[in-house]
């Protein structure tokens, strides 16, 4: 059994980075980020849902979802599976967070506070190029000058950062280091020289739950890891099959065909499209041409 609990799971981000008594765990993990740029000495918690303009608008969740003492507003989220479209999708919940500061009456003149996306990804996205750390804001394509700092992106593709515990030098690499590792951890590094590290371990231990708490993260926990297999699953059946046809068409066309023709049967069971491409490992044009018949 393990000593600490997934960060990964809903239970294990919300419980380590989303409540009143670890707020200062969040604190400390928004200044390993922005070490060396900005300071945060305090945060208040938001309500994590954001109404549309009307009834018919589609809510939007944030896992976390707070204020600075400067007024920049944080939306931390941890996701787990590829999402169709994940970049506007990004974009479309850190725009809202800025629509939604807009106020009523004339004396408003568009003062805006900054919005900043910190987006935790156990996976990885092609567009990211491998990268642990992609950090985008406005900026003019030649200069590379910033126009404003209204809007900024941070995506981290934890299965990127492959430091081992001694090559980790900053504190984001730690943070990053423990994370990647805390399920398999029997204790936690580096608490002697940070504080914050020894109420991480304090707050992550399974044995301090309490029954009810327990069994919240078990149900997120399986959760978790039934999607893992299911991926598993069928990228190895993919392989199987892409393998068996290689033998005649060669092997990266065989499994290629393997997967579209899985993707084919999820479509008629009526799976939704960013799950098959979580699943198959297919783009979303690619998941196109095959719904429209171009499987070749």
């Amino acid at each position: 059994m393990a000593v600490f609990i997934n960060p990964f799971t809903d239970f294990g981000f919300k419980r380590l980075f989303g409540q009143e008594d670890s707020k200062d765990i969040l604190i400390g993990f928004l200044n390993a980020l922005f070490e060396g740029e900005l300071k945060v000495s305090h945060i208040v918690y938001r309500d994590k849902e954001k109404l549309g303009e009307s009834a018919r608008d589609r809510s939007m969740i944030y896992d976390i979802y707070c204020t600075g003492e400067d007024g920049r507003e944080y939306i931390v989220e941890m996701q787990n599976k590829s999402h169709v479209n994940f970049e506007d999708r990004a974009l479309y919940y850190a725009s809202r967070s800025i629509v939604g500061q807009a106020q009523k009456g004339s004396k408003w003149q568009y003062e805006l506070r900054p919005v900043i996306g910190i987006y935790f990804m156990n996976y990885t996205e092609d567009v990211l190029k491998g990268r642990f750390r992609s950090d985008y804001m406005l900026i003019e394509k030649k200069t590379h000058q910033r126009l404003s700092n209204r809007l900024r992106m941070i995506f981290l593709q934890m299965k990127c950062f492959k430091k081992t515990q001694d090559e980790c030098k900053t504190d984001l690499d730690k943070w990053t280091y423990i994370m990647n590792h805390m399920e398999t951890l029997d204790n936690i590094p580096w608490k002697a020289q940070n504080e914050l590290f020894q109420k991480l371990e304090e707050l992550s231990k399974v044995a301090a739950m309490t029954p009810e708490q327990r069994a919240e993260y078990d149900e997120t926990l399986r959760q978790y890891r039934d999607n893992l297999a299911v991926r598993s699953a069928a990228i190895k059946e993919g392989e199987r099959r892409g393998e068996r046809r290689g033998e005649r068409r060669g092997k990266k066309k065989g499994k290629s065909q393997a997967l579209k023709s899985i993707a084919m049967k999820m479509i008629d069971k009526g799976m939704e499209d960013s799950s098959i491409v979580e699943l198959t490992g297919l783009s979303l044009d690619e998941l196109n041409k095959v719904r429209s018949g171009n499987v070749s």
